[in-house]
């Protein structure tokens, strides 16, 4: 089973959320928000949490950060329906039950303010220069996803869609059986735009599906086979993760039905799956190489286009992260990390008691 995933991405809409859908807030016993300034230790306590949760049998869905992969932006513990999360920019979470679902976690209780404020126009100065970054990324981003939108096109020229949808109700017929808990469709996304370059976390380590179907699909045409597979589904009341693409958030990039043990994975050229597999389904070859033939040139310039523009986000991505870490170094020698670890053990205590 996938335990990690993202919920905001770096798109060609700006940053992109699906914090809303962290967890059914109305089934939901406990949703922690986190409050703090940068370098507060809101990571840190939520692997703390998610360690105690672990060591008591748990399993934990690990949400992380798409602008630094190596950060915890939320986590969650199906089984107790409980939940932490960093509520701060962008991804702003305030309470929709507050106080009978969400409560506050004021990590500035850690923090000397006095000695904090000393460094005013230090932190304004490296603020002010962090948030410059992001409108060049999402530039970039927009530039991308028009040029992947212009290859679309062009494939979509030299195929009809009822090869997918007739492709898609074999499958449907063979594998969406029976009926499942309850109809509840989850969004996440599997792959960032980030610091790091294109980071994927569906390498297979960690899946332990019965059917993996692996998509070949170099044209983006996957999202026509995955749709009706998905609305199918639904259908029939089970549960789905619906990963969207992360630069083009309406399209879907893979499929997940935990109650099926049955899976859809999207792999590219750029981006590969290398995890186990029970049938390739070659999407590619679906597109009439003849007709593609006249536009072989054009396809080949606009991916390495595509390529050099989302290569240049991620620079700029890592840039700002190194403001970041700026930005964190002035709060850090400020935090007393030794009262926020101790109040991180209690609070992992009440979580997950």
């Amino acid at each position: 089973m996938y335990k990690s995933f993202f919920l905001g991405a770096n798109s060609r809409h700006g940053f992109y959320s699906f914090y809303d859908e962290l967890i059914d807030l109305k089934s939901a016993d406990a949703v922690y928000i986190l409050k703090g300034g940068p370098g507060s230790g809101k990571s840190s306590l939520m692997k703390k949490v998610a360690a105690a949760a672990e060591e008591k049998g748990y399993e934990v869905e690990r949400i992380f950060c798409s602008s630094d992969p190596d950060s915890l932006d939320g986590i969650i513990i199906p089984k107790l329906s409980r939940a932490v999360v960093d509520g701060t920019s962008p991804h702003v979470v305030e309470p929709a039950y507050a106080l009978a679902v969400e409560r506050y976690v004021d990590l500035g209780q850690f923090a000397d303010y006095p000695a904090i404020s000393k460094k005013k126009d230090e932190i304004i100065a490296v603020k002010e220069k962090y948030s410059g970054f992001f409108e060049r990324v999402y530039q970039r981003t927009a530039s991308a996803a028009h040029i992947d939108n212009e290859i679309f096109d062009i494939a979509l020229s030299c195929i009809t869609t009822e090869k997918l949808h007739t492709k898609a109700r074999g499958i449907i017929s063979r594998e969406i059986r029976g009926k499942g808990s309850g109809k509840a469709t989850k969004h996440r996304f599997s792959s960032a735009i980030s610091p790091k370059g294109y980071v994927s976390l569906f390498d297979g380590k960690e899946s332990s599906f019965e059917k993996t179907f692996v998509l070949e699909d170099n044209f983006g045409i996957g999202h026509f086979l995955l749709v009706p597979i998905l609305k199918a589904a639904e259908e029939a009341d089970f549960r789905c993760i619906a990963c969207m693409n992360p630069l083009i958030p309406e399209k879907l990039e893979h499929l997940i039905i935990p109650e099926l043990s049955l899976s859809f994975i999207t792999s590219t050229k750029e981006h590969p799956y290398t995890g186990s597999c029970y049938r390739h389904l070659r999407l590619d070859a679906m597109v009439s190489s003849a007709l593609l033939k006249e536009q072989k040139a054009r396809v080949s310039v606009l991916r390495k286009l595509k390529t050099e523009l989302l290569d240049d986000a991620c620079e700029i991505l890592k840039e700002a992260k190194a403001v970041h870490d700026e930005m964190e170094s002035l709060y850090n020698p400020h935090i007393a990390f030794e009262e926020l670890y101790s109040f991180a053990a209690s609070l992992s205590e009440e979580i997950v008691k």
